[in-house]
């Protein structure tokens, strides 16, 4: 008998084995006329795109979900089970494993308050193990916690939530070798926020993994997880979990939000909120109501003198902390926000940061052409990553990018086998309009400029940031092509960054070499925008007498 036989509850060994594709005819075939599921077949009254087809039940398991995720964990779809956030998937496996009154989980306080809750909620015991009096992970005392309890379930979060503690990958090594029948269950909910690497591609036998897109990619509110282990583990968990788990409107969202052309901009933002949590613990330790600051996952633990006085701060300022007391005396967990929130959290604790507005954008740019994501930090030099399927474009927008001193993250997936007129023309359109965005009210800044001499060729670019479109292009090129970009496509990037941008573009160009000519309307435009986009002076002034650009 293998482990999770031993381990299952008889009543699930005794369910006929779940048919995932057969539970729902398999995925949808385009075409085909679904009249198995007692579906309403109108279309629902709603508006949006991903509502047009709620009116059918979602696959049981999405296939394309389930192999996006398994291909971003690095396991295979045969060892992942997608869940209603992992939250879900630890409910499962307490549902799958424990017997009421007989069964128990081992978990490691203070932790996460889903373990015990739902344990509870099953009749199996909670059996705790603790953390030492400084918050570090001591995985002798776990071990011998679990020798005693002999649980079906050891519960371990990786960095831990609330204190940010981490666990060394070679302890949980040690531990599961240790506990040969205990299912070793390591939560990674913010093991992108750490520098432990996951054990998501390293699942096997007694050790289990959970993931979940709710904190790394921003999708908490579609409730999208899973679970990773060993397929047999898997197959187990499947006869508990509930027909259709994962709504079509989450399946969509995730898809889209794990799409090639985002992943650039998630791993910036995850770099940003590191760097953001690095800088409050810093400024924060210059407090002296706070005794202890801990960092961990995309939040912050502090242990204060006086929660209440804080408390009352807070609830003054309109500010949600999460209090824990039980977790240490005078606990609150504190999460990285924008800046602006950080500012305003920083605020209560009398760290009053300088008011400046941020100058960055991200947005999407979908067609059924093209799915373009792009980033821009107008008072950030870096990171520059830029990935059109053109070599030479790429070149050319990092040029740009380099010169006007911005950081620049922008992905495009496109119909390149057609041509490249679409990814070209619409990955200028998207890029105009993150400039426009990111340069908000335009206050302070120098809105105009610049030429320059690149080898035999001469290369003019003058912006107005208007607010007014209007693009002129003077120069000509010999060849149809310079390293795969057309070059009857280049007039027609600043016409279409001038609109997307509201601004006047001229650019003039002359020189013997196209190659030279093309690079070099790209640099001048690239040190145009330095110059136009650079605070000149007043940071309140708006360069008009209009007083509105």
């Amino acid at each position: 008998m293998t482990l999770a036989q031993r381990l299952a509850r008889p009543e699930i060994l005794a369910l006929p084995p779940t048919d995932t594709a057969a539970a729902a005819g398999g995925a949808p075939i385009g075409g085909s006329i679904k009249l198995d599921a007692n579906e309403n077949p109108f279309v629902p009254l709603v508006g949006g795109g991903l509502a047009a087809s709620v009116n059918r039940y979602p696959e049981p398991q999405p296939a394309a979900l389930r192999q996006r995720l398994a291909d971003l964990y690095g396991c295979s779809t045969a060892q992942l089970w997608a869940t209603r956030g992992s939250d879900d998937a630890i409910d499962l496996l307490i549902r799958t494993f424990c017997r009421p009154g007989e069964d128990s989980i081992v978990i490691v306080e203070p932790t996460f308050s889903a373990y015990a809750q739902f344990a509870r909620v099953q009749g199996a015991k909670v059996v705790p193990a603790r953390l030492t009096d400084d918050l570090t992970f001591d995985a002798e005392a776990v071990i011998a916690t679990c020798l005693g309890a002999k649980p079906k379930l050891l519960f371990l979060c990786t960095p831990n939530n609330p204190t940010g503690t981490p666990v060394d990958p070679a302890d949980v090594r040690r531990i599961a070798a240790a506990l040969p029948d205990t299912l070793v269950v390591a939560d990674e909910a913010y093991i992108e926020f750490s520098d432990s690497p996951s054990f998501a591609g390293q699942v096997g036998g007694n050790l289990l993994v959970l993931r979940t897109l709710s904190k790394a990619y921003g999708l908490a509110g579609a409730r999208v997880g899973c679970l990773i282990a060993d397929p047999e583990i898997i197959e187990l968990v499947s006869r508990v979990s509930p027909p259709y788990p994962l709504p079509s409107l989450s399946i969509a969202l995730a898809l889209d939000a794990l799409a090639a052309e985002r992943m650039p901009i998630h791993d910036q933002r995850i770099a940003r909120l590191l760097a953001d949590r690095n800088l409050l613990a810093e400024r924060l330790r210059t407090v002296t109501e706070i005794r202890t600051i801990r960092t961990g996952g995309n939040f912050l633990f502090l242990e204060v003198d006086d929660p209440a006085a804080l408390a009352q701060r807070l609830a003054a300022a309109g500010i949600r902390l999460r209090f824990r007391p039980n977790a240490a005396p005078g606990g609150v967990r504190v999460t990285v926000g924008t800046e602006a929130e950080n500012a305003a959290m920083l605020a209560v604790f009398g760290l009053f940061e300088p008011a400046r507005a941020s100058r960055r954008a991200e947005l999407v740019r979908d067609t059924k052409e093209t799915r373009i994501a792009v980033a821009i930090d107008l008072d950030r030099p870096e990171p520059r990553c830029i990935s059109t399927g053109i070599g030479f474009y790429d070149h050319m927008l990092d040029q740009v990018a380099a010169h006007g001193g911005f950081s620049l993250t922008l992905a495009c997936s496109g119909d390149l086998e057609i041509d490249p007129h679409h990814s070209v023309e619409d990955i200028a359109l998207a890029l105009g309009a993150a400039l426009r965005q990111a340069l908000g009210d335009k206050r302070g800044i120098g809105r105009f400029g610049f030429a320059l001499p690149m080898d035999e060729v001469r290369a003019e670019v003058l912006i107005d940031l208007s607010g007014r479109p209007f693009s002129k292009f003077d120069g000509h090129f010999d060849t149809p092509e310079v390293g795969g970009l057309p070059t009857q496509m280049v007039p027609h990037i600043f016409r279409s960054l001038a609109d997307s941008m509201a601004c006047a573009i001229h650019v003039k160009v002359e020189g013997d070499n196209d190659h030279h000519k093309v690079e070099g309307c790209f640099k001048a435009f690239g040190r145009a925008l330095r110059m136009s986009l650079a605070i000149d002076g007043n940071a309140t002034a708006l360069p008009s007498t209009k007083g509105v650009l």
